[in-house]
């Protein structure tokens, strides 16, 4: 398995649409930790995990704020 994942890797782990991943990297981008590698964006097991978890969460059809604060009261760490 990589270190590190793009997000054309990331959808395929997820099983979910690259328009879906994006907005959830934009919405969520306190809680996903990226890096560039040369001019590539680039994802760690970090950032898979959060994903995975917003992705249970959307599915249970909580609202992105409600995500938000489960993601801190649940400990995720922010990136900033």
């Amino acid at each position: 398995m990589s270190d590190y994942f793009r997000k054309h890797e990331l959808c395929e782990q997820l099983k979910v649409d690259k328009s879906t991943l994006t907005n959830w990297i934009k919405y969520f981008h306190e809680y996903i930790p990226v890096m560039k590698q040369g001019d590539v964006m680039v994802y760690g097991h970090g950032a898979l995990q959060v994903l995975g978890r917003i992705k249970e969460l959307r599915n249970q059809l909580y609202s992105r704020q409600t995500i938000k604060r489960m993601l801190k009261d649940e400990g995720y760490s922010r990136t900033y």
